[in-house]
């Protein structure tokens, strides 16, 4: 077992604040399941501009990296830079839509955000902690979402 003390501090605070991250994620779904249906709405939206900014947040680390790297001409660099930008145009339309199309639309982007990551960092410079608190994240989030998701099938369909 490694001791914690051994762990980087850059590291340790990424993981700590990544995790942190997740707590409105987590708490949002939670209050989708247990809020009065009058506020259900508000909780939703609210789980929606919250994926939505992180969303966005995930693309930009690409800019981070690319600029960081020595040659920022490659193709590979350009395929960073446009992807980086792609989920903020993304959300930017996404939460235009109401509710019931933009939460799901917003779980389908977090996890194409997953994949399209995983294969873009391929060949840079990031460390595997960073991958491997990429997708414990993404797990979090994406169950999160899913299970606002489902509430809302559930309980504004009952409420109808």
């Amino acid at each position: 077992m490694t001791d914690s003390r051994d762990i980087p501090a850059t590291q340790r605070f990424a993981w700590i604040l990544g995790l942190a991250g997740l707590l409105p994620f987590v708490a949002q779904a939670l209050f989708s399941w247990l809020s009065p249906p009058v506020e259900l709405t508000g909780v939703l939206r609210s789980q929606v501009h919250y994926a939505a900014a992180i969303l966005t947040f995930l693309g930009a680390v690409h800019w981070g990296v690319t600029l960081s790297s020595p040659t920022i001409v490659d193709t590979p660099a350009a395929t960073r830079l446009f992807w980086g930008v792609t989920p903020a145009v993304y959300c930017w339309i996404v939460t235009l839509y109401p509710i019931d199309m933009a939460l799901p639309l917003l779980f389908f982007g977090l996890l194409a955000a997953l994949v399209i990551d995983l294969v873009l960092y391929r060949g840079t410079p990031v460390p595997r902690w960073f991958l491997t608190l990429r997708i414990v994240l993404s797990v979090g989030a994406l169950a999160s979402v899913g299970a606002s998701w489902l509430a809302m099938a559930t309980r504004l369909s009952g409420a109808k």
